[in-house]
């Protein structure tokens, strides 16, 4: 045993610091990806739940109104002359009817509006070539990755097939477009 003189302090040796050192390197490598999986399955799922909760809203919005909304901001606020997804002025019984808001956040009625505080969310509404509605609602989230449309195109549609299902999403360019369609009855505005 070694003794030491009066007054002198023990330190840490260098190996005992190399190896504290080696133990939290060790533990971050574990915990990182970990974490970082975590954090990307969050996101994915606020992407699912914010979907999931508009196709809700456009529902309850058709079941009071009679019509399809022509865009997302009729779901938070009734604009001043309403028109339905045809163009069509809506009655003043059915402006009656609008018991909104039906989702709690104000969507804009400009290009859309972030979701998962990254991606841009915005309604894409179009005719077919024909002239007739759309057979659905198209939801369009741009900024995506590819893992990120690939993992919720299984969580809502339960198969990765990127051009089948409700859940369609592309890549153009550095780009990744995520398209989610409600369904709406052929011909109903």
């Amino acid at each position: 045993m070694l003794i030491r003189a009066k007054g002198a302090r023990r330190a840490f040796t260098l190996v005992e610091v190399m190896i504290a050192i080696a133990l939290v390197a060790a533990l971050a490598a574990v915990m990182v990806p970990t974490i970082r999986g975590r954090l990307q399955d969050a996101y994915e799922n606020a992407i699912v739940e914010e979907l999931t909760n508009l196709t809700a809203a456009v529902q309850a919005y058709r079941q009071d109104v009679g019509k399809y909304p022509p865009a997302l901001d009729y779901l938070s606020a009734l604009r001043a002359s309403p028109v339905d997804r045809c163009g069509v002025a809506l009655s003043a019984s059915a402006q009656a009817n609008w018991r909104g808001p039906y989702v709690s956040r104000a969507i804009p009625n400009s290009s859309g509006y972030v979701v998962a505080q990254k991606d841009t969310m915005a309604d894409v509404i179009t005719a077919n070539s024909s002239g007739q509605p759309p057979v659905g609602i198209f939801i369009r989230i741009q900024g995506t990755d590819t893992m990120t449309a690939h993992n919720v195109d299984i969580k809502l549609d339960g198969l990765p097939i990127a051009t089948q299902g409700q859940v369609r999403w592309a890549i153009s360019g550095t780009s990744v477009f995520l398209d989610y369609i409600i369904p709406t009855k052929s011909g109903a505005c």
